[in-house]
């Protein structure tokens, strides 16, 4: 494990809806929108998805992989529509490597700034190149959520 704590790292994207829509969208549509081809623990023909408790409170990011078997991604430790939510974030690896991600959804006019940041990097032995892999990854994921948003508005 990494002991010298890494700067946060934040990501933003503009989406034309409101917060309400855009939380949505994140949220209920991850499975439309997430490029699991390049981005996930069983590639293309895996799906993702929020479960969700009887209340309908996001409990845990999960995928199903085409054998049947799943991946926990992590755990949802904030649900506060359509404001924000928070969750642990370790897809392919134990959950004591667990980081952090938070999205916020701020209104823009008629859009909605996205901004997702991602911290803990001291709980991986890689945390520092971690990072740094992961400021390009959320890039390429937070494209398609955008796009999705704009097609499905």
């Amino acid at each position: 494990m990494s002991t010298a704590p890494l700067p946060d790292l934040v990501t933003t994207v503009s989406v034309p809806a409101r917060p309400d829509r855009a939380f949505a969208v994140f949220v209920d549509e991850v499975g439309a929108w997430w490029p699991l081809a390049g981005f996930s623990v069983g590639g293309a023909s895996s799906s993702v998805a929020f479960e969700r408790d009887p209340d309908g409170r996001a409990t845990r990011l999960v995928e199903t992989l085409a054998d049947g078997g799943s991946a926990d991604w992590g755990t949802v430790t904030r649900w506060d529509p359509p404001h924000s939510l928070a969750f642990t974030w370790h897809p392919g690896e134990q959950a004591d490597a667990a980081t952090r991600v938070e999205v916020t959804f701020t209104p823009d006019g008629d859009a909605t700034v996205v901004a997702l940041t991602h911290s803990g990097w001291e709980a991986r032995a890689d945390g520092g190149a971690a990072r740094t892999r992961y400021g390009t990854g959320w890039k390429l994921v937070l494209q398609p959520f955008a796009e999705h948003a704009a097609a499905t508005r």
